[in-house]
């Protein structure tokens, strides 16, 4: 399991008179995703549902390259269906390929590892869903998907510039709800190593937060470059064991007042395997205490895959 940012810039190197220099390239804002697909799009014919604007703002984070594989990734699916025009399901499709990874349907799953990996992904999306500050849930799915047995996808609406230090804690809650899935289902004794990787991420966000943006009370405004003594070192890892605790004990909380939510979602990623943020919604909001399933809500933004 694991935590996937999408780059802010792409790094190019280039000779001049005999001197190297490097080149950084940021990765286009919404205008610029834009204009690179319209770019891209424009010999290929369009049905009437796509909205190129519309993908522009759902893709923060792509590159230009990213751009141009999600439209040859469409188009090949267009041919391969014999679609006369490009469609908003493919690109779709397309867009999913490149956050998520590329579909293993023939992969033999045991019915048992199913269970708790549709625990454990809904973990992740009942703490993103009802924490302040977490990023908008794009899907959740068991189905297989490169190397991992599952995942729930975030993705912002717009670009980011900054990240505040309660949109960080959000992203440290949503790391820990897969583990904490796992032990309040199934007890700690059954705990798998499915969580290792969102505990690397969530060990390295929350030293990062210590050492680098100065969101410790304990160490202060520092941003701590190069290797530190053996002294600030201890300080820092005590630091970060306090946020993962701190974080975890939240989200134990959180999942435990939800848990007939949990039950709820993993029994419909059990039936249907993958879910869009509105599905997700729609079978959550029921829960949510004082709303009515047909209230709206919207989430704060941001770019974070969980597997």
């Amino acid at each position: 399991m694991g935590l996937l940012n999408k780059r802010e810039s792409s790094i190019h190197t280039e000779s001049i008179d005999g001197h190297l220099f490097k080149i950084v390239v940021p990765n286009p804002d919404v205008r610029g995703r834009q204009e690179i697909l319209e770019l891209y799009l424009q010999d290929k014919p369009l049905g009437d549902d796509v909205d190129v604007k519309a993908i522009a703002r759902g893709t923060p984070g792509f590159n230009g390259a990213d751009l141009a594989n999600l439209v040859n990734i469409a188009a090949i699916k267009a041919a391969v269906e014999g679609a006369e025009k490009l469609t908003a399901t493919q690109l779709e499709f397309a867009k999913d390929r490149i956050v998520m990874g590329t579909e293993r349907k023939t992969m033999f799953i045991s019915e048992d590892s199913k269970k708790l990996t549709a625990y454990h992904e809904s973990g992740h999306a009942i703490v993103a869903f009802n924490t302040e500050g977490a990023h908008p849930i794009h899907k959740a799915t068991i189905m297989p998907r490169g190397s991992a047995l599952g995942m729930v996808t975030q993705l912002p609406s717009n670009d980011e510039t900054s990240i505040s230090k309660r949109q960080l804690l959000a992203r440290l809650d949503v790391c820990m709800g897969g583990r904490v899935a796992e032990e309040i289902i199934f007890g700690q004794d059954h705990i798998t190593t499915g969580a290792s990787s969102d505990l690397h991420t969530a060990s390295e966000l929350a030293h990062y937060m210590v050492s680098s943006c100065g969101m410790s009370d304990t160490i202060g405004p520092v941003h701590i470059k190069d290797r530190p003594s053996p002294e600030m070192q201890s300080r820092i890892d005590a630091e970060v064991v306090k946020l993962l605790r701190e974080a975890y004990d939240r989200v134990k909380a959180l999942l435990k007042k939800h848990e007939k939510a949990l039950h709820a979602l993993a029994n419909a990623l059990l039936e249907y395997e993958t879910l869009s943020a509105e599905d997700i919604k729609r079978i959550l909001l029921p829960y949510r205490e004082g709303r009515l399933p047909e209230e709206q809500e919207d989430q704060q933004e941001g770019d974070l895959v969980l597997v």
